[in-house]
């Protein structure tokens, strides 16, 4: 072999050596790498499922992202990654169907993980994907049919498609239900849901005798029956029923309460009000049954005076059974306020707090029943009480604030709106509108008009779209003679916006009735009455100066000035004009 052929071969052989070590390590490097990330991807997913748990949702998101970048083959992570995607995805239209995707490649590939699976099915019915959710519950049903849950699922999804095949299908999978857990008002009423998809009433009326017949003494079947008789307006049947229910278990709250909304949509109003007793009475009906029940009762009969000392009684009632649930109190005393019993409202908030001071709006409820009352040093003490609970509320140390101002303890009042001012977040600035109009009507309460007017500037600022601000210091303006072209434009733009709020209409016509646009003061005060379903002496005062000017005739104004007079008997200007039945500017 000569050198150069010796050489050449050489060269081959170690080239043919460093391929085989650059190669094959290569690839058991990248083998070992795959192995390695997957083990990576399985602790950082069981870390970001340790951080969800500790409500970390932007680790737990991150961390979900690394995992399956890593190993993109683990379908449990892209199950989880898949889903938050879809939560985070708001108005993205792309990252959706992304995580969709994620979601579904993890059924596909593991259809028996049972909580996964069932998330899935939940949420295609939650985007009404309802094929999907359909061929989930069937996947589930078919991999786990002991789980009763599951075939149920099926069967409703079988059953909401409308098509006649499902919904027999959806049958056939209720009775199987039936079968290993026996016959039950849930079972079949949802058979009969799926009877009457297919307007077979004479299986539905099937199906419920042989409800009946597995259990003769059952009260709730009978009771059951009777809500079925009465939805197809069979209405002696659903008597029968209800009755045969109420002698087999006259203890049966639920019994009476079902017979007493028979009652109700008969139009036997005394009956319904014997059975609203009967039911409230029974110990073993559940309180959020009978809350409901009393909550129906109050709206059908609260606004006849007649019934109130009825409704109270059932009231009482339920405080005996339940001295101590909130709920009952709550209610007491949402009633009284809409009877605008003020007072015996509060008495009711009291005892909510007292049983409850951890709910900061019922001390706010409270507050206001007092306020309501005039009762302001009573409000200012449960103020005091609840800033005790709660002593960074923003909302409790503002309205005591108020209260402060009505009770004119004007010093006391401004101490408790900087404090309020002082909670609010740097960006609330219509928070701090709010304040300011606040600070502005209690300097103007107070004599002192130039502060007034500063802090109204102020909330206007904070807030151009604050309508009380605009609306009161437009009022106040107009009542001082005060810049009125100016007065005018706020006044007008509160109107623009609320075009039916009778305080807002009322402040525009004395507007322009201070600028002597008699004819539209007198159109807008007209409006005014138009909203107001109450309206106050200062409303009729100011229709009868509005009419004065605008008619010329001091005989349609006198009736609005009676009218003021006999709200505000002690307004001695008011006196002086319908005396002399003239106007009077003072």
């Amino acid at each position: 072999m000569n050198a150069t052929k010796k050489h050449t071969l050489l060269l081959t052989l170690l080239l043919a050596i460093l391929l085989s070590v650059a190669v094959v390590p290569a690839t058991a490097k990248k083998r070992d790498n795959s192995a390695e990330n997957s083990r990576k991807a399985e602790y950082i997913y069981m870390e970001a499922l340790r951080q969800n748990a500790l409500n970390n949702t932007d680790s737990y998101f991150e961390l979900l992202n690394r995992a399956y970048q890593l190993d993109p083959n683990n379908s449990d992570v892209g199950f989880f990654l898949g889903y938050y995607q879809m939560v985070l995805a708001k108005n993205d239209t792309i990252m959706p169907a992304k995580g969709y995707k994620l979601m579904k490649d993890h059924f596909d590939k593991a259809p028996d993980d049972f909580y996964a699976t069932y998330f899935f099915g939940n949420l295609n019915e939650k985007i009404r994907n309802y094929r999907a959710a359909l061929k989930v519950w069937a996947t589930l049903d078919s991999i786990y049919p002991e789980k009763s849950e599951i075939a149920m699922k099926h069967a409703e999804s079988l059953a909401a498609s409308g098509d006649s095949a499902n919904i027999a299908k959806a049958l056939d999978i209720f009775s199987r239900v039936e079968v290993a857990e026996g016959k039950s008002v849930n079972i079949s009423a949802r058979k009969m849901n799926a009877m009457l998809m297919l307007r077979d009433t004479t299986s539905i009326f099937a199906e419920l005798h042989q409800l009946l017949e597995s259990s003769p003494t059952s009260s709730e079947f009978r009771t059951f029956a009777g809500d079925v008789y009465a939805m197809f307006e069979r209405n002696d049947s659903a008597r029968y029923y209800y009755d045969t229910a109420c002698q087999l278990d006259s203890a049966n709250g639920l019994v009476y309460y079902s017979r007493a909304n028979f009652f109700l949509s008969q139009g036997d109003s005394i009956a319904y009000d014997r059975e609203v007793f009967q039911a409230l009475k029974q110990e073993n009906l559940d309180l959020g049954t009978k809350l409901q029940l009393l909550t129906n009762y109050i709206r059908a009969l609260y606004d006849d005076p007649t019934q109130h000392g009825r409704i109270q009684d059932l009231f009482a009632e339920l405080i005996e059974q339940h001295p101590h649930e909130v709920d009952i109190h709550d209610l007491y005393s949402a009633y009284f306020a809409a009877i605008k019993d003020y007072a015996s409202a509060a008495e009711q908030s009291k005892y909510a707090v007292d049983i409850d001071p951890s709910d900061e709006s019922r001390w706010r409820s409270l507050m206001s029943m007092h306020g309501m009352c005039d009762n302001y040093e009573m409000a200012i003490a449960e103020g005091h009480n609840a800033l005790n609970y709660h002593p960074k509320s923003l909302a409790l140390t503002y309205y005591l604030a108020i209260n402060y101002s009505m009770a004119e303890m004007t010093d006391s009042a401004l101490v408790y709106y900087d404090k309020a001012l002082a909670l609010i977040e740097p960006n609330n600035s219509s928070a701090r509108s709010d304040i300011y109009c606040s600070i502005g009507d209690t300097y103007y309460k107070a004599n002192n008009a130039d502060s007034a007017y500063v802090y109204y500037e102020k909330a206007i600022e904070a807030n151009p779209g604050n309508l009380l601000a605009l609306n009161n210091c437009a009022y106040h303006m107009a009542c001082e003679n005060r810049d009125l072209e100016k007065a005018e434009r706020m006044s007008a733009m509160t109107v623009r916006e609320e075009p039916q709020n009778s305080s807002s209409l009322d402040t525009y016509a004395w507007v322009l009735f201070k600028l002597k646009r008699y004819n539209d003061s007198k159109y807008y005060i007209d409006e005014a009455f138009k909203y107001d379903e109450e309206p106050s002496a200062e409303l009729y005062h100011h229709a009868g100066d509005i009419y004065f000017f605008a008619t010329g005739e001091a005989e349609q104004s006198l009736p609005f000035w009676q009218k003021a007079l006999e709200l505000d008997p002690d307004n001695e200007l008011l006196q002086r004009k319908v005396k002399h039945q003239t106007y009077f500017s003072r």
